[in-house]
Formats: C-alpha cells, sequence, structure tokens
C-alpha cells in the first residue's frame, strides 16, 4: 500500500505538469500585477481587497483541481481492484455452493 502510494506521488501526468506551469504562472501573474497596482496607489481601499481575493481563490481552485484529478485516478484503481475482488468472492460462492451440494448427498 505504502510503496503504491509512493510510487504514485513521485510520477505524475501531463495534465499534472501542465497545471503546475499554469499555477505557477498565474501566482507569479497575479502578485506582479496587484503589486505594482499598489505600488502606484498605495491605498487599500475594495477594489484592491477584492482583486487579492480573487486572486488567492484563482490558485485555490487550482490546487483543487489537481487535488480532483488525483483523487479521480486513485478510485480508478480502487474500483479496479474492488472489481478483481468480487469476481474472486463470486468463485468462491460457486465453490462453496457446489461443496455444500456435495456434503448433503
Amino acid at each position: 500500500m505504502f510503496k503504491y502510494v509512493y510510487k504514485r506521488f513521485r510520477e505524475s501526468t501531463v495534465f499534472e505538469k501542465l497545471l503546475l506551469v499554469v499555477g505557477v504562472m498565474i501566482g507569479i501573474a497575479g502578485f506582479w500585477i496587484i503589486n505594482s497596482v499598489f505600488l502606484k496607489t498605495p491605498i487599500v481601499d475594495w477594489s484592491f481587497v477584492t482583486s487579492v481575493f480573487l486572486w488567492l481563490l484563482l490558485i485555490f481552485v487550482v490546487i483543487l483541481t489537481d487535488s480532483n484529478e488525483s483523487i479521480k485516478e486513485e478510485l480508478g484503481t480502487i474500483i479496479k481492484e474492488h472489481i478483481e475482488e468480487t469476481k474472486m468472492l463470486k468463485k468462491e460462492v460457486m465453490l462453496l455452493g457446489e461443496a455444500m451440494g456435495k456434503k448433503k448427498r
């Protein structure tokens, strides 16, 4: 279990790499724009607070997108394992049924 988590943590998909680049660009560009506006007019008003809040919210959405992608991949693996286990249980029930039928005779 832990080996799989470590392996999954080490490898990343193209989507995750692209999302990392986009997230870094959003972070740097947003900070630069907000900082340059604040240096021109160093007044903290509602428009400034709103822009900072929306910038932080955009970064949070990028983080949530990556988390959802990781969870989706993990659930895919868990579903495959569940299907295999269900097939094995079905075989076991059939074998037990045959054994019980032979035992009654």
